[in-house]
Order: structure tokens, then C-alpha cells, then sequence
């Protein structure tokens, strides 16, 4: 009886490696442009996963660490009824060897069940200005498309040996990373 748990709990383990291995978030579309100091993003993933569990991720304010890594801290600091809060978003970005501690305190607001509208507090965060639009799609029963659209203009000095092309280089490394963490959590 013993060995026959043992075998079901390791059949249970390999099952959960396979699945999270399976997991493809697939990235269809990234366009990054950086205009002097400021950058404007968008992506589209296909994540394998459900709407509802997919969109629990990425709504889950105090536990956005589980899907980027670079983030510190990430907290709901007020809410303004239902669809309404105020965050705040912590996170250590590295290029090179120059790392930028980033600040947002963020106005969140969602539009109903597939639009999230995020725009940056310039006065309590070390940006001058941002703002960045969620929209996901149930595309099945089993799979969600997320695209994302952006436009930040950090208060912060960039070395000018950080160029463009760097940029453009960790951007499209976080959106892949975060995009598959994305995934796995939903899953």
C-alpha cells in the first residue's frame, strides 16, 4: 500500500513538470519604441489558460512578484469601490551593469471584465507620466489573448550608454518572462 502511494504522488509530479513544461504563452505581437527618455510598448500574448484564472493573475495587486520577478513590493494602498484602487508597484530593472530602482503608484481602474486602465501618479511615483492598458480575450474555454499597450516617461536619469536597441533587448526579455510566469500561475 505504501509503495503504491509513493507511485501515484511521483505519476502526480511528473504530470505537474509536464504540464508547467507544456505551458507556450505564446508572444504574437511586440512593437517597443523609445522617444527620448520615454518608451511606448505593446504586446499580445496567447497564454493556455483560462479567462477567469488568467485575469485572477493578473488582478491579483499584493502578489504581482509571482509573475515578474523584478518586482519588490506591490500593494493595494486604497480602494475607490469595486473597480477602482490605488496601487503601489516597487521593482529593481537592471541593464547592464546600471540598476534602476522604478516607483509607480498607479490609479487602477477596470472596464469591466476584460479592460484594465493603469495610469502612473507622477507626484508619489519617480515617473513623469505613464499610463497602461490590460485587455484580455477569451479566445476558448481553455485560452486567453493578453495585449498590453504602454507609454512611460521615467523621472530618472538613463546613461546614455544604455541605448535603444538595450532597451528594447530586456523589454522584450521581461514581456516573454512575464507572460509565461503569467501562464503557469493561471494554469
Amino acid at each position: 500500500m505504501g509503495r503504491l502511494r509513493f507511485m501515484k504522488r511521483r505519476t502526480c509530479v511528473i504530470l505537474t513538470l509536464l504540464v508547467s513544461c507544456a505551458a507556450y504563452a505564446k508572444l504574437t505581437h511586440t512593437d517597443i519604441e523609445v522617444v527620448g527618455n520615454a518608451y511606448r510598448y505593446q504586446f499580445e500574448a496567447d497564454i493556455a489558460a483560462p479567462f477567469d484564472d488568467t485575469r485572477a493573475v493578473v488582478t491579483d495587486y499584493n502578489h504581482l512578484k509571482r509573475i515578474n520577478d523584478g518586482v519588490i513590493e506591490s500593494r493595494i494602498v486604497k480602494t475607490y469601490g469595486k473597480h477602482k484602487l490605488k496601487r503601489e508597484l516597487l521593482m529593481e530593472q537592471c541593464v547592464l551593469v546600471f540598476c534602476f530602482d522604478l516607483r509607480f503608484t498607479e490609479q487602477v481602474e477596470e472596464h469591466g471584465r476584460n479592460k484594465i486602465v493603469a495610469k502612473i501618479i507622477p507626484e508619489e511615483s519617480n515617473f513623469r507620466r505613464g499610463i497602461a492598458t490590460w485587455q484580455l480575450e477569451a479566445l476558448d474555454p481553455a485560452n486567453t489573448r493578453l495585449r498590453v499597450n504602454a507609454e512611460q516617461e521615467p523621472d530618472f536619469w538613463i546613461p546614455p550608454v544604455i541605448g535603444p536597441a538595450m532597451i528594447k533587448h530586456v523589454f522584450r526579455k521581461e514581456i516573454e518572462e512575464t507572460t509565461q510566469k503569467i501562464e503557469l500561475a493561471a494554469i
